[in-house]
């Protein structure tokens, strides 16, 4: 009789070869969080050595907006190609990326090199969510995608002091080198462990369009651009790209996988209301309330961690749902955020912290089964692991680009930091009430014993 999902164990998941398997995938995983964490810390540093500001905010969204092109085509190559040759293919061109930047003599260099790196990503991570899909059932996987979480906890803790002593004592060069190391060590070991993961090659058609996704990449790129001047023309490519981009997920997730629609919708939206706050939480805290580097960073690793305590132990069968408790609370936390900057002073300063503190706890307590519950359906686990990495990478991305874009078009037209936080704060708060709506009418809601 199998166990229910409250019941499986960290040794379950880990046991045996699959297990072996998931830890270097973890190790993959963590290691390339070191390596994004080194890139935002250090870029302006390049910038500046290279002589590149030029193309700072297009080196930024290149990543982004590569991996999403790019899964816009990973679920077919994943039926088609081995997992062995498609690990040696992602790697190959992730040392290509990485190589492209640590060596760069310019800034053209690294902006091409995180692009390549983008392509690997968004090939990597359809593989990697396709495999978990492949190797663990319905009770599993909440548990599974729980863990993800305190992976990225570590690197956000460290990873920006570490790589800013490195760059201070040696060279930016070696942060950005020491991280791909890393990752190429933990590949190495996924292949050693890769036979666990079942593979048949599928010549059916899949249902992923990949016109939309090259629509969302499009609407990320037009809004970038225009997110950076001051012109009007760029506040009209600001909003185009912002709906497009939006509009596009949307379809892209629809099409992908009729069936669990809403709740891929709900799954994107939670990561695009948690990580657009994200990205501003520092910039509240510093600009918006005068305070420090410090209690930012302290207040980013407080909704991190609220994310990895709660996220390591999913509740399936809850009631109420979790899945739908967790955007509710994210949403609740806009409160926070938004009446902290009203307040101002050392009660704001507090208010802002508990509000991320909140998301996070929100962010873990839906994370791991909205994740999770696509597999459910009758796709195949590389398409709906490929559908979970686009929502969440281009969700993201969208999140940072609305989020970021508004700011900046506020700040230019004479708002002061904190009138443009609280406008942003409260449309990000918008799609949290849209991730709850999407989480509470989803198909298929999880009934598993709790």
């Amino acid at each position: 009789m199998n166990r229910p999902a409250s019941e499986v164990t960290f040794a379950d998941i880990l046991r045996g070869r699959r297990g072996r398997f998931l830890a270097a995938l973890m190790l993959a995983e963590f290691a390339a969080a070191m390596q994004g964490i080194a890139y935002s810390t250090v870029l302006p540093v390049i910038a500046r050595d290279l002589d590149g500001f030029a193309l700072f905010g297009a080196t930024l969204a290149a990543g982004p907006v590569a991996a999403v092109l790019m899964l816009s085509f990973t679920a077919p190559i994943l039926q088609r190609v081995r997992p062995l040759h498609l690990l040696l293919a992602a790697t190959t061109l992730y040392v290509v990326g990485a190589a492209l930047a640590v060596f760069a003599p310019g800034m053209s260099w690294v902006l091409a090199g995180t692009a390549v790196r983008g392509v690997a990503a968004g090939l990597f991570g359809g593989f990697g969510l396709g495999a978990i899909g492949t190797l663990y059932d319905e009770r599993e996987r909440p548990r599974v995608f729980g863990l993800f979480a305190l992976i990225w906890l570590l690197p956000s803790v460290l990873g920006p002091p570490l790589n800013a002593m490195i760059t201070a004592w040696v060279d930016w060069r070696w942060a950005l080198a020491w991280p791909a190391v890393l990752v190429v060590i933990a590949r190495l070991l996924m292949g050693a462990t890769i036979a666990a993961v079942p593979w048949r090659p599928d010549a059916s058609r899949t249902p992923v369009n990949a016109g939309v996704g090259v629509a969302v990449a499009a609407g990320l790129t037009a809004g970038a651009v225009g997110s950076a001047s001051p012109a009007g023309w760029g506040v009209v490519a600001l909003l185009v790209g912002v709906v497009v981009t939006a509009l596009a997920i949307g379809v892209f997730l629809a099409r992908g996988l009729p069936a669990r629609a809403r709740g891929l919708l709900a799954f994107a939206l939670l990561c695009a209301a948690f990580f657009g706050a994200y990205e501003l939480l520092s910039l509240a805290l510093i600009e918006g309330l005068g305070s420090t580097v410090l209690v930012a960073s302290a207040a980013v690793t407080g909704g991190l961690l609220g994310w990895s305590i709660v996220g390591l132990r999913p509740r399936p069968g809850a009631r109420p749902d979790r899945a739908v408790v967790g955007p509710l609370l994210v949403t609740i936390a806009f409160a926070a955020l938004i009446g902290g900057l009203w307040a101002g002073g050392t009660p704001g300063v507090l208010t802002v912290i508990a509000g991320a503190a909140l998301s996070g706890v929100g962010m873990g307590a839906a994370y791991p089964l909205l994740s999770s519950e696509p597999f459910e359906s009758d796709a195949a686990a590389s398409t709906v692991g490929t559908l979970i990495a686009f929502a969440e990478t281009a969700a993201t991305a969208w999140a940072a680009l609305l989020a970021g874009g508004a700011y900046s078009v506020l700040h230019t037209q004479g708002w002061t930091p904190t009138q443009a936080l609280i406008v942003v704060f409260a449309g990000l708060a918008a799609i949290g009430v849209a991730a709850v709506a999407c989480a509470a009418t989803r198909r298929g809601r999880s009934t598993a014993a709790g």
